[in-house]
């Protein structure tokens, strides 16, 4: 009876170390990066926090390394000579259509889609005064990204235009690198206004307020575009690509408050 007793627990001690052996297996498989590949995307600078939550939950979700999504932020006009000049980038998302489309035109890009669109505000620094477009001449320092290679820039000086004040205010214009630069500049009170998106006051928290939005008809739509640079194109781009327009990515990008289309 003794040796049956005993035979039957080294079965089970058996079954039971085989088990293990199985499940930690099957652990070890799951953790597995599902590639080895690596991308960078060149990104413009407004999508700096959203951009940033897909890419660390995409490479969580894929179990990726921290460097096989690198993410350069800079204004979409930077971004895209960049690009142009050879930069090892496998996407490019502009804040606005215009670069994206210089990049078609030379066939550097495909699979171009709209994805995100945004909103054009007025800022001022938190506790000052409230001011209205109608009153921007008064204003001694207009901040506003490079319009040549910062969308913002360009769609707030199209604003300026379409009043009939550019040539007026512009000896008060001071200008940043991109739209987080000049966000920056309104919140330390490094100037009076400033014109950036929507999603970047909701960044901004207490720094800045927002004082007046933009009418639609005074400016250029903001869409911004996504599409697959060619030359560095690979299975990880598509799959990244595919997962940031998906309704998970979507749920994401509308917490910073862009607009999907949903």
């Amino acid at each position: 009876m003794k040796k049956i007793l005993a035979l039957l627990m080294s079965i089970c001690m058996i079954a039971f170390l085989a088990g293990c052996g199985n499940d930690n297996g099957k652990t070890a498989d799951s953790e597995k990066p599902s590639t080895s590949e690596k991308i960078t995307v060149q990104a413009a600078a407004s999508l700096k926090g959203a951009l940033t939550e897909l890419a660390d939950t995409y490479k969580k979700d894929r179990h990726l390394a921290d460097d096989q999504i690198a993410v350069n932020f800079a204004g979409s006009g930077t971004l895209r000579q960049q690009i142009e000049q050879g930069a090892p980038a496998s996407l490019f998302i502009s804040a606005d259509e215009k670069n994206m489309k210089m990049l078609q035109e030379k066939d550097l890009v495909t699979d171009v889609k709209p994805f995100v669109t945004n909103e054009l505000v007025l800022v001022v620094p938190k506790g000052q005064p409230q001011i209205s477009l109608d009153q921007i001449t008064t204003v001694k320092r207009i901040v506003l990204g490079t319009p040549e290679t910062v969308p913002a820039g360009n769609y707030g000086k199209q604003v300026l235009t379409k009043m009939g004040v550019w040539e007026q205010v512009e000896p008060n214009v001071v200008y940043a690198k991109d739209v987080k630069s000049v966000t920056a500049s309104i919140s330390r009170g490094a100037g009076d206004a400033g014109f950036i998106y929507k999603t970047d006051a909701i960044a901004a928290g207490d720094a800045v307020q927002i004082a007046a939005v933009t009418p639609v008809d005074s400016h250029d739509p903001v869409i911004y575009p996504i599409g697959i640079i060619k030359k560095y194109d690979n299975a990880l781009a598509k799959d990244f690509y595919q997962y940031v327009m998906s309704d998970e990515g979507k749920k994401i990008l509308e917490k910073y408050g862009f607009y999907t289309g949903k």
